[in-house]
């Protein structure tokens, strides 16, 4: 595969040799402290760790890529290091229409703390440490009118991952539209995984401080890892089984409101129909804690419930509120994530100091748990801390 990539760097290049050459780097470094909770389904203990990620942005006439030297460092962990191609695209027009190919991030969502048009190659909003968000391979032919945009287009994701559970081809249109203070947009797509996805999305602002967003998303198959332990069929059945479910649904609505000094909140609720309900959470807890009280394998039984953590969503309803301000060189911002069906919390400072151009140096510190019978209390940190540098030259 990394052949495969040099060579397609290679062909591209080749074909614009008397294009300007343009290049940027971004440095990412950080070290923190995870502590660990009590959960019984995570053997986890409290550690440091460390990031570090050095990003190339080269652009060669209508060829633009990223590519990403990370690695990563845990305390009681080896480390990990590696190369990715996360973009590598070409753009050009083609009949008096915006044609590109290769790879890149498709990010079609408006909304801040979770995007169901994110349906490409998902990953996690929000993150305190480094993370890469890698594109997808993918053909696309647009058109442009005066106040929008008809766009065909192929997305292939297994060159972005080696993990099953996000891999799918398929095939989409997308249909964007402007009008005064409001726009829409439409995306119909089908892949080999999911079959049919149906969504869409609604931004329009109001008076100078308020804007309103909508953005949700139909698949007719979804994948979602179930428990099936009880305290009477340990040894006779796989502790957890992927199936497979017809008909999920996630719907966002949200607003922003912002002032002339520079804060701005945003308040979001969502609800997503293939996580886990209430009561299935509960037997994933009510199983571990069993488990966790026996001996021997038995008692290891209890870290296979991990699996059903793999969802976008760990509950169907979700709250967040998130607050920034903007104030010269400081930067601080706040995340408050609410699950009103257990009382869990998810909670995040964030603080970023620019102190030369382009130099930030921040620090982050998160907070997950809530009530004790909540899922966010199940997982493995229940604190997390770190301080960071970034820098672009």
């Amino acid at each position: 595969m990394a052949q495969f990539r040099f060579i397609w760097l290679l062909l591209f290049t080749s074909t614009f040799s008397q294009a300007a050459w343009q290049q940027q780097w971004h440095l990412e470094l950080d070290s923190g402290f995870a502590s660990a909770s009590n959960s019984p389904v995570f053997d986890s203990e409290d550690q440091w760790f460390g990031d570090a990620a050095l990003r190339w942005f080269p652009q060669y006439g209508n060829v633009q890529g990223q590519l990403v030297a990370l690695s990563q460092a845990k305390q009681k962990q080896d480390n990990q290091h590696d190369l990715i191609v996360a973009e590598l695209f070409w753009k050009t027009e083609l009949a008096e229409r915006d044609l590109l190919v290769g790879k890149q991030r498709i990010d079609l969502g408006v909304s801040y703390g979770f995007r169901p048009l994110d349906m490409f190659l998902p990953y996690r909003r929000n993150p305190v440490a480094i993370q890469v968000e890698e594109g997808v391979g993918v053909l696309s032919l647009s058109q442009f009118s005066g106040n929008g945009e008809y766009a065909l287009f192929y997305t292939d994701s297994y060159l972005a991952t080696e993990s099953e559970g996000l891999q799918q081809r398929g095939l989409g249109l997308r249909w964007y539209q402007l009008n005064n203070d409001s726009e829409w947009q439409a995306i119909s797509y089908y892949d080999n995984k999911r079959a049919l996805n149906l969504g869409g999305t609604w931004v329009t602002t109001f008076g100078d401080a308020w804007e309103l967003h909508a953005e949700s998303r139909y698949q007719q198959h979804y994948q979602c890892s179930v428990s099936q332990l009880n305290s009477s069929n340990i040894g006779q059945v796989s502790p957890v089984i992927e199936q497979e479910f017809n008909h999920g649904f996630q719907a966002l609505i949200g607003m922003t409101w912002a002032n002339l000094n520079g804060d701005n909140l945003i308040l979001e609720y969502w609800f997503d129909n293939r996580a886990l309900n209430q009561t299935q959470w509960q037997h994933v807890a009510d199983i571990s804690y069993y488990l966790q009280q026996q001996s021997g394998d038995i008692s290891n039984l209890r870290f296979s419930q991990g699996e059903v953590f793999n969802g976008q969503n760990l509950l169907q309803h979700n709250v967040m509120l998130h607050w920034h301000r903007d104030i010269e060189d400081w930067q601080p911002a706040f995340d408050l994530m609410l699950a009103p069906e257990d009382g869990g919390v998810i909670a995040t400072a964030r603080l970023d100091y620019e102190f030369s151009q382009g130099w930030t140096l921040g620090a982050r510190l998160r907070y997950l748990g809530g009530a004790s019978d909540a899922v966010y209390s199940l997982l493995p940190e229940n604190k997390v801390g770190l301080i960071k540098l970034e820098g672009l030259f």
